[in-house]
């Protein structure tokens, strides 16, 4: 993806009003005395984080524009003149165009692209609505309600006002997004036309800068030219990724945290950088969170859609996937709620000859073939644990061929028979019982709960861990410090040693080195080693 940046510009706009009757109420022309022009100009935020800030390819393209206002006490106002509550721009024309509010409007809500269900959110609108009622949770969505095909931008994504944190200190919140539009409208003097008041409104300086940001949050994965690999002499190869854990619910204007971090760059867009609120914020572990699963049948995991397995980014051809903000309290950091990638490749111990086939491990030896595994077996006591474990592999795998011939025993099993068991780490899982692992043609799993603040080192920090909006999370994987897991680390289904998903993340260990970069996106760049 092509990178550019968008710089603040005035967009010209064209005033398409929306007729909405469902609630029965309809605006009658009102008179000047209750009219106020109002003149604006968007800038959309760039790509970035901590670290920087990028607009992204076609990120930032406003498709359609909503523009909602609302009195003191929060209640939307109807646009003069007409029975809509909200004005629709669609699309931004070349030519400033000043649009008509209601005189008693003292904040200003501004939508870019809004997905289904937010869009109906706002065309649903009528005389009892708030802002509080428009800014309920949204649940039960996947990312498409906030993103867009990148390579066929036609909705483009969802943005929203990304509130002021012009000179607040690190802790301090942003709790109201709304823009505050006291003193930015031109209203009519005595006996002036409408059409002077509107002309007059869009020749004045008197316009109103409009910052909106990108609702969803940015992640791929690269590699360094060079993985260092632990131990030495032990071998890895990458094969794929993909993004797992993600939320299925958001809040439009969300709460914000400012954090200490600041920005880069001479004019940036954000100060410092922030943590949302979302509606899984304090909630039980895993509630509104989507996660993959496991085929009953084949045993191979079952990844979320949109998401599939795919290859690091590079320059030329960046592997990105976009989901919805998750954020937790910093005492809910826990591997249940916190989203993650999960990374797809062979690893082989240091003493493994051949760096090929089949490998075995069981409490702390690894076992470097179908022999020599069965060599320890015969030499084992009848009530060993390896044995107990062996002829439960048996077992599992002789259940699965439904009748096909395995042998009598463990010591009958062949590579051949073997090879015709998909997914073979995952079949012989036993929950959290102790099993051989085995790591059938060298498949490991590994994964990472992103980080989001990645410049603190207190452990659960609040603001450590999840994706924020706009923020994107450049993954680095320099370094594998060992063997995952030869099943896909499931958090509803845990296997042997795996964390608990009430487990707090720094409290438990974990398998990669990453380094994030994250970002107009604010961007995390993080390195990481699993």
């Amino acid at each position: 993806m092509k990178l550019r940046f968008m710089f603040m510009s005035a967009l010209a706009i064209a005033l398409l009003t929306n007729c909405n009757d469902d609630d029965g109420y309809k605006n009658t022309e009102v008179s000047n005395a209750d009219v106020a022009y109002l003149s604006i100009r968007i800038e959309t935020h760039p790509t970035t984080r901590a670290s920087g800030e990028n607009p992204g390819a076609d990120e930032s393209d406003i498709k359609k524009l909503y523009l909602v206002t609302f009195d003191n006490a929060g209640k939307v106002l109807g646009i003069p003149s007409t029975s809509a509550y909200f004005i629709e721009i669609a699309p931004a024309s070349s030519t400033l165009e000043a649009v008509k509010v209601s005189a008693d409007a003292t904040k200003l809500l501004v939508v870019a692209n809004p997905g289904t269900q937010l869009a109906g959110v706002i065309s649903g609108m009528g005389v009892t609505s708030t802002f509080n009622s428009i800014n309920a949770a949204i649940a039960g969505v996947a990312e498409d309600e906030v993103t867009d095909n990148v390579k066929d931008i036609k909705k483009g994504f969802a943005m929203i006002n990304s509130g002021n944190d012009e000179g607040l200190p690190a802790g301090s919140k942003i709790t109201d997004l709304l823009i505050d539009i006291t003193g930015k409208m031109i209203k009519p003097k005595d006996g002036e036309k409408d059409e002077d008041t509107k002309l007059r409104a869009e020749l004045s300086d008197n316009r109103f800068d409009v910052r909106i940001e990108r609702l969803t949050s940015k992640v791929e994965l690269w590699l360094k030219d060079e993985i260092k690999t632990f131990p030495e002499g032990a071998k890895f190869d990458f094969e794929s990724w993909t993004l797992d854990v993600v939320n299925t619910t958001f809040f439009p204007c969300a709460d914000k945290t400012i954090l200490e971090v600041a920005h880069s760059g001479s004019t940036p867009f954000y100060e410092s950088n922030f943590y949302t609120h979302d509606p899984n914020f304090e909630g039980v572990v895993g509630d509104g969170l989507a996660f993959a699963s496991i085929d009953p049948d084949t045993y191979a995991p079952v990844l979320l859609d949109p998401y599939d397995w795919m290859e690091p980014s590079k320059s030329d051809e960046p592997a990105i996937a976009y989901c919805l903000e998750n954020t937790m309290a910093a005492a809910e950091q826990k591997f249940g709620n916190a989203s993650r990638i999960v990374i797809k490749g062979t690893y082989y111990p240091k003493e493994h000859t051949t760096k090929t086939g089949d490998w075995f491990n069981f409490a702390g030896k690894d076992y470097h073939n179908l022999k020599d595994l069965q060599d320890a077996y015969d030499k084992a006591e009848d009530d060993s644990n390896l044995k107990k474990v062996c002829d439960n592999m048996y077992g599992k795998i002789s259940d699965f061929k439904k009748g096909v011939d395995v042998g009598s025993d463990f010591m009958d099993l062949t590579e051949n028979m073997l090879k015709d068991v998909p997914n073979g780490g995952e079949l012989i899982k036993n929950k959290k019982e102790e099993v051989v692992r085995w790591y059938q043609n060298g498949l490991n799993y590994y994964y990472y709960e992103i980080r989001h603040d990645n410049k603190t080192e207190k452990e659960m920090d609040f603001g450590k861990y999840g994706v924020v909006r706009n923020n994107w999370y450049q993954l680095t994987l320099g370094s594998v410090n060992g063997a995952g897991t030869p099943w896909y680390p499931d958090p509803n289904n845990p296997g042997p040693g795996d964390p608990d998903p009430e487990d707090p993340i720094d409290q438990s260990a974990g398998y990669l080195g990453i380094t994030v970069k994250t970002a107009p996106w604010v961007i995390w760049e993080n390195e990481i080693g699993i």
